[in-house]
C-alpha cells in the first residue's frame, strides 16, 4: 500500500416511502463532504427537498413498479422530476443530454436524518435560462443509471 491510502467508497442509499423509487449515490466523498441543497422554487419547497449529487460519483435509479412512477417537468422542463405516485414522495431527478443522464437525489429518502451532513445550503435558480441551466446542472449532478420495470422488459 503507497502513502496514499485509497479513500474508501460511500454509498448513499435511498427510497420513497413506499419503496417504489430507489436510488443509490456511489462517491468517494465522505457524507460530510457531500454538498446538500435547498433549491427555493415552490416544487422543490413544497417537498421539502433537500438534495445532494456528487459530479465525480454515480447515481443509480431503479423503479419497481414505473406504472406508479411519475415524471414531471415544470420551468423550462430540461429534467425529469421523479414523483412516486403511491407515496408521493419526490426521490430526485434526471436530466438527459448528449446521450447521457445526470441526476440529484433527495436525501429525505434515507432515513438517518439527525447527521450534520444534511443541513442544506438554500439555492436560487432564478433568472437561468435553459443553457445555463443544463451547464449548471452537468458541472454539479451526478452522472446516473437508470433502471425500472419498462426498461427491464425491453
Amino acid at each position: 500500500m503507497t502513502a496514499r491510502a485509497a479513500r474508501q467508497a460511500t454509498v448513499v442509499e435511498g427510497h420513497c416511502h413506499c419503496g417504489n423509487i430507489r436510488f443509490r449515490l456511489d462517491t468517494k466523498l465522505k457524507t460530510a463532504d457531500l454538498p446538500v441543497r435547498a433549491c427555493q422554487c415552490t416544487f422543490c419547497r413544497s417537498h421539502g427537498a433537500r438534495l445532494t449529487s456528487d459530479p465525480a460519483g454515480r447515481i443509480t435509479f431503479t423503479v419497481i413498479d414505473d406504472a406508479q412512477l411519475s415524471r414531471y417537468k415544470f420551468g423550462l422542463k430540461t429534467a425529469d422530476f421523479l414523483v412516486c405516485r403511491t407515496c408521493g414522495f419526490y426521490a430526485g431527478a434526471i436530466m438527459p443530454y448528449s446521450g447521457n443522464l445526470y441526476a440529484i437525489v433527495n436525501i429525505n429518502a434515507i432515513g438517518a436524518r439527525d447527521h450534520d451532513w444534511m443541513t442544506a445550503v438554500p439555492m436560487k435558480y432564478d433568472g437561468e435560462n435553459e443553457a445555463d441551466r443544463i451547464l449548471r446542472r452537468r458541472e454539479r449532478w451526478s452522472p446516473a443509471v437508470f433502471g425500472s420495470s419498462r426498461s427491464a422488459k425491453r
